[in-house]
């Protein structure tokens, strides 16, 4: 167990097999919201926040922080528990390694100079939201460059990266909306003894940036995918618009090729001199004549044209 404190608060951080010192700092301070808090702890990859007032004016905030994610292949997030009251911030399962943009130095310095455990608790969960902003920021990069293989190269490899990018901006949504609940926690316990100080406008201006570009990029994901809705909806149309129109064009060859090649005993065109000739004449004739009238009729559009690169439709 590692304890940090200054005159008025202490921070006790503790790993989780440490259940009985959980137990002792908690009846320590005679809070007796200690039972739920455990259970809470035996859930892993979870979230939740739970705001209790004891005696009218002992609050307490406790529950759980997902924080980080190691790979977006498999459910491995990493989560820690936290207890906050008026006189100490208690957290299990905390690693402070995987803040690698952080000087914890200067963090627990920051914290010890503040007055209250609340506000204090906002300076770390500010290191975490500068955490997600990094990791938003190179997902921006990916999603640009994703935008442009959707305009040069657009197939089903590229349409599965969209899907990809897609779950991992619902990831990262997840991540921030889970600090937002804590924060919102956090509020509801201490009122307006919180919400005037510098740190918690700090924390909810970064959630509201976090927030603001999930929800952007939701709606950029969603005209990209109306956009692969589009052009594969005009592609198949003009798939079978072109077997539509193979199958008009060919239809004198497959008729008199059916027509002749019976075995009727009794066939005259057996014995034409220049039968064939006329055969190939007429198959002609008929194919080219379906042609322009197809042709005519407006019906062969744009499928006799050559595509051109980098174009959705043409």
């Amino acid at each position: 167990m590692k304890i940090i404190s200054n005159d008025k608060w202490t921070w006790y951080q503790l790993d989780i097999n440490e259940i009985n010192k959980i137990t002792e700092v908690i009846k320590k301070y005679q809070y007796p919201e200690y039972e739920g808090f455990l259970r809470k702890i035996e859930k892993k990859n979870s979230s939740h926040i739970q705001v209790n007032v004891i005696d009218g004016d002992r609050e307490i905030i406790y529950g759980s922080l997902m924080y980080h994610k190691h790979s977006f292949k498999q459910k491995d997030y990493n989560s820690f528990h936290f207890y906050i009251t008026n006189e100490f911030i208690m957290t299990v399962n905390l690693d402070l390694s995987l803040l690698e943009e952080t000087n914890h130095k200067q963090m627990i310095e920051r914290m010890q100079s503040l007055s209250s455990p609340g506000e204090s608790f906002f300076v770390l969960l500010g290191e975490i939201m500068k955490k997600h902003l990094k990791g938003f920021n190179q997902f921006e990069e990916d999603f640009r460059e994703l935008l442009w293989e959707v305009r040069q190269d657009n197939n089903v490899n590229v349409l599965d990266k969209v899907h990809k990018s897609r779950y991992k901006l619902l990831v990262w949504t997840n991540l921030v909306i889970s600090v937002k609940e804590v924060l919102l926690g956090i509020e509801e316990a201490f009122h307006e003894k919180i919400t005037e100080r510098i740190e918690y406008k700090r924390i909810l201006k970064k959630t509201e940036v976090s927030l603001m570009l999930t929800e952007q990029y939701r709606k950029e994901f969603d005209t990209l995918i109306k956009l692969e809705e589009v052009v594969s909806s005009h592609r198949g149309n003009e798939i079978m618009k072109s077997l539509t129109l193979l199958t008009a064009i060919s239809t004198p060859l497959t008729a008199f090729g059916a027509l002749w090649g019976m075995n009727f005993k009794n066939m005259p065109e057996l014995e034409w001199k220049y039968g064939y000739l006329y055969v190939i004449i007429l198959i002609i004739i008929s194919t080219v004549g379906i042609y322009f009238y197809l042709r005519m009729k407006g019906w062969t559009g744009d499928l006799l044209k050559g595509k051109k690169k980098n174009s959705f439709f043409k």
